[in-house]
């Protein structure tokens, strides 16, 4: 199972990989860091128990740049690069999620691009009085099926 620091994880490395000479900040960093820098949030949005065992989840990621000179070629290049440097997938362990709805804004001269993580989360749950598996799982089942015309 993937958790929401395995996805943060995830991203910080691809971002130092493909941008190593620039710093990276969590998103409650709201002064005193240095440009050009990138800060990162993970905002989830959903998520929808599909059965007892799996939920159905989406979380949004979002990467603000912060670039030298708060220019929109800068930002419009970074835009480029960082889209690049995540590609269709993100590599969290051993899964592979897809990027989905990639897109991006600028706010004072600050790039922030986000994507969306479409993806199912095996739940781990822990047996609780009256659960189904008290019961004997069926071995075998007889059907008897007649034809009507």
């Amino acid at each position: 199972m993937s958790t929401m620091i395995d996805l943060k994880k995830s991203i910080v490395h691809v971002l130092k990989t493909n941008f190593p000479l620039i710093v990276s900040y969590s998103a409650e960093t709201k002064e005193g860091f240095k440009r050009p820098s990138f800060s990162t949030q993970i905002v989830p949005l959903i998520a929808e128990y599909e059965t007892v065992n799996y939920s159905s989840n989406r979380t949004m990621i979002v990467i603000n740049y912060f670039s030298q000179k708060g220019t929109e070629l800068e930002n419009l290049k970074m835009y480029d690069d960082i889209k690049k440097a995540f590609g269709m997938t993100l590599v969290v362990g051993r899964r592979s999620f897809l990027i989905r709805n990639f897109r991006s804004d600028i706010v004072n001269q600050v790039l922030q691009t986000k994507f969306d993580l479409d993806y199912l989360v095996d739940e781990d749950r822990k047996k609780t009085q009256g659960d189904m598996t008290d019961y004997e799982l069926m071995k075998e089942i007889h059907l008897d099926m007649k034809r009507r015309d």
